[in-house]
């Protein structure tokens, strides 16, 4: 009686683990690795200035200003301004711990902004930009890009 029912489990463990084998040849993984930039300072523990990512639809999701600090962190709604010394812009989103934040305790805006918005001509201009924080502190965010890199990004989030 017992080997009739250790025979019988077996069969049933082996049938089921056919079953997962099955499963699995039927389920197809794909990974896309979407356009990013960061940029931050090159001080240790320091955290970024701009990050962006290409989101779908001709978006990018912005992450600007943990360095200097933008809010509280708690989801708040928060702005600040861009300017390149040629056009200016605001930009209106949230305010959100910063990936680094348990080192550097960052807070920065987070917002979702369409490729013809104002601020991505701005920010990725190759220029220098300076933000106007919710503080009314004018703060330098990023230098001028002589290597090309936030046009190439524009462009690979417009599929060129």
């Amino acid at each position: 009686m017992f080997g009739y029912a250790l025979f019988s489990i077996s069969i049933v463990v082996a049938a089921l683990a056919s079953l997962r084998v099955d499963a699995r040849e039927r389920i197809e993984w794909r990974r896309e690795e979407r356009p990013y930039l960061e940029a931050r300072s090159k001080e240790a523990e320091s955290d970024a200035m701009v990050r962006a990512s290409c989101a779908l639809q001709g978006r990018i999701q912005l992450r600007l200003g943990a360095y200097f600090g933008i809010g509280r962190g708690e989801g708040e709604p928060v702005s600040i301004t861009v300017d390149s010394g040629a056009k200016t812009a605001s930009v209106k989103g949230v305010s959100k711990f910063s990936p680094d934040s348990e080192m550097t305790g960052g807070t920065e805006l987070v917002a979702e902004v369409g490729l013809d918005d104002p601020v991505v001509d701005i920010l990725f201009s190759g220029r220098q930009v300076t933000i106007v924080t919710p503080g009314k502190k004018k703060e330098r965010l990023l230098d001028a890009d002589a290597s090309g890199v936030t046009k190439k990004f524009v462009d690979d989030c417009r599929g060129r």
